[in-house]
């Protein structure tokens, strides 16, 4: 009998433990706080603890847990530089926990890893084919959900008004990492994206990427209805971002001759040409001795 009671008292207490052990998902915010105000690593560690706490503690949780996976998915790559490990979490997120969810999250991080491998900078990935083949699946599965990410990134810039390169910096990786898989299939979209992404870049203070952006428009698609714009955007950005004149007249001089009868820029290279190089008061005396 005593034996019986010692047994049940025990089982009595660890319930009662168990009942009284914080929800890791109510150390969640405060973590999250922690750690936009001072950038610890250790911080960060126990954030990262965190989230995989919360999802084993409320295994049904799927909304959430797909959050929790997501931000756990951005430490582990953003801070740990772990791209097959926040691949492997974001894939079996949505295996797992996408069904009848809002992907736009994890699908933005999947994309911003795509982003990177496109660059060459995540070399534990890329000797992990299968990984590549199974995010690019995703990625391939879920654009309507990467629409849905930019609309939201965009919203959270306050559309044409962002000038922080912070705020641009995702929208410019998403855009870009999902034309690299338009580019066959929707001429018209990887160009849209692209050209897009460019002018923020610009407006942004990022003209070295602007200029790739738009060398990829102007380049790769030079017949399309755009590519025009984005080849006297790059004369524009070598003349007045960059102060390259060189680069800036080899390029007016291409587009005069790639677009000699454009009727929105044809007139503007030819000026620009005819100005390089001269100061606004150089320009106004060239005026008044030549008005026409």
């Amino acid at each position: 009998m005593k034996k019986t009671r010692s047994i049940a008292l025990f089982v009595a207490g660890a319930l009662v433990l168990f009942a009284c052990k914080p929800d890791p998902v109510s150390k969640i915010p405060a973590l999250e706080q922690a750690l936009a105000a001072t950038n610890s690593s250790g911080t960060a560690d126990s954030l990262l603890q965190m989230y995989q706490e919360a999802v084993k503690a409320h295994p049904d949780n799927h909304g959430a847990n797909l959050h929790y996976r997501s931000k756990a998915a951005e430490l582990i790559f953003f801070r740990k530089k772990d791209a097959v490990g926040a691949v492997r979490l974001l894939n079996e997120a949505l295996k797992h926990d996408g069904a009848g969810q809002n992907l736009s999250e994890p699908v933005a991080v999947l994309a911003r890893i795509w982003h990177a491998y496109q660059y060459k900078s995540t070399p534990d990935l890329s000797r992990n084919p299968d990984d590549i083949d199974l995010m690019r699946a995703n990625l391939e599965k879920n654009t309507l959900w990467i629409d849905s990410s930019l609309s939201r990134l965009d919203k959270a810039m306050g559309g044409a008004d962002v000038d922080s390169k912070e705020d641009a910096g995702p929208f410019i990786e998403i855009a870009e990492a999902y034309s690299t898989l338009l580019q066959t299939s929707n001429p018209d979209k990887y160009v849209d994206l692209l050209m897009q992404a460019a002018g923020l870049a610009k407006t942004t203070g990022n003209p070295n990427k602007s200029l790739q952006l738009y060398y990829n428009v102007a380049e790769k698609m030079p017949m399309h209805p755009k590519a025009p714009t984005a080849l006297f955007m790059m004369g524009f950005i070598y003349e007045n971002d960059l102060k390259d004149l060189d680069q800036a007249k080899k390029t007016y001089e291409q587009f005069l001759k790639t677009y000699p009868d454009d009727p929105d820029y044809a007139d503007d290279a030819q000026n620009a040409l005819k100005f390089l190089g001269k100061s606004p008061e150089e320009i106004i005396r060239q005026f008044e001795k030549n008005p026409q």
